[in-house]
């Protein structure tokens, strides 16, 4: 069908199945309940739910922490392989690009357990196999014998080459940074270069993906304040493409001389009234977790005031994995705060609603 897009993709029948898919999600009054519960209640819980076939797969094997994150990262790669499933056309076509993300973010667990010499289980359970990679080719990548091998692996079967600066950067400083901020800024770059803009929904799609450019390259900048630094070449720290932190107004914002002056220049952006209480904690602290946290709440409020303008769009289905996405993260920080002996009050505030 023709949407109001403007492009052929069969957006009633997938945006009718998230929508189904959405009222399985955890309710906000759930929470205060899993907060209260031991390790093993919580995987209780979860059995009882959409998680009930990765939990009842995986309990012969594991338990605790480990059978609660492996249980809720496959069970996210198989909603969202489902979605992309029944999802055809250019519908399919960006979904495909956008589940792309998780492609990137296995190639960067993989290079991190390889760097760091973690055990092929280890690294497993940080896998999340929602994009073109199965877990077969995953399984291949963790075979590999090092960082290098890996990366060979990648440019020989999928013809994804680092360029030589970056890998020289890599082995100079060694740290896998360069390696990562590279893959961040490739996959940024093929999924906004696969939306054309043909409608107001596609133009939003776009304005969302340039936010969370603009999350990313902010997280970027303070940690670049935090350390001190004021980068000579910005472009070789941020992404293009943002929303409103364009290169250009990252590279004005880094010369703050401190933390005051560096959010007086944040008060003209949209993101501020969002973040401001988080800076200021950041300015005592110097932690970025709830700056990280208060962004991830504003991308989430984005979400879902577009999908509710376009519901016939691919907006409501991206508004659905982000959701998913903050809910088996909430899951997971729930289940290790728990392992660590973390009191209620301490955990919700790490979680995302």
């Amino acid at each position: 069908m023709l949407s109001i897009w403007g492009s052929k993709g069969n957006y009633a029948y997938v945006t009718a199945r998230v929508k189904a898919k959405k009222s399985l999600l955890i309710s906000k009054d759930n929470y205060p309940k899993l907060m209260l519960m031991d390790l093993n209640e919580i995987g209780r819980f979860l059995g009882e739910t959409q998680y009930q076939v990765e939990m009842t797969e995986l309990a012969t094997k594991y338990d605790g922490v480990n059978l609660i994150e492996l249980g809720t990262s496959r069970n996210l790669a198989r909603v969202f392989t489902d979605i992309l499933n029944f999802s055809k056309g250019d519908l399919r076509n960006m979904l495909e690009r956008y589940l792309m993300r998780w492609d990137y973010w296995n190639i960067k667990t993989v290079l991190r357990g390889k760097y760091y010499g973690a055990s092929m289980e280890d690294i497993q359970e940080d896998i999340v196999a929602a994009g073109k990679f199965d877990e077969g080719y995953i399984n291949l990548l963790i075979s590999q014998e090092g960082v290098e091998a890996v990366l060979k692996e990648l440019k020989e079967t999928q013809g994804l080459e680092i360029p030589d600066e970056v890998i020289e950067e890599y082995q100079t400083t060694q740290t896998l940074a360069p390696i990562e901020d590279y893959l961040d800024k490739l996959y940024f770059a093929e999924v906004l270069a696969c939306v054309r803009c043909r409608g107001r929904a596609e133009k939003l799609f776009k304005q969302f993906l340039r936010k969370e450019v603009d999350v990313t390259n902010l997280m970027t900048l303070l940690k670049l304040k935090k350390e001190g630094l004021t980068p000579k070449a910005p472009q070789k720290y941020f992404i293009e493409g943002g929303e409103e932190l364009q290169i250009e107004t990252l590279e004005e914002l880094s010369k703050a001389e401190n933390m005051e002056r560096l959010m007086s220049g944040l008060i003209k952006f949209s993101f501020y009234a969002d973040i401001k209480e988080a800076l200021e904690e950041f300015k005592q602290t110097g932690s970025l977790s709830p700056v990280s946290l208060a962004m991830q709440r504003h991308l989430l409020r984005s979400s879902g005031k577009f999908s509710h303008i376009y519901p016939l769009s691919v907006l409501p289905i991206m508004d659905y994995m982000l959701r998913k996405k903050q809910e088996v993260d909430n899951i997971r920080i729930i289940a290790r705060c728990k392992e660590s002996d973390l009191g209620p009050d301490q955990i919700k505030k790490l979680l995302v609603m």
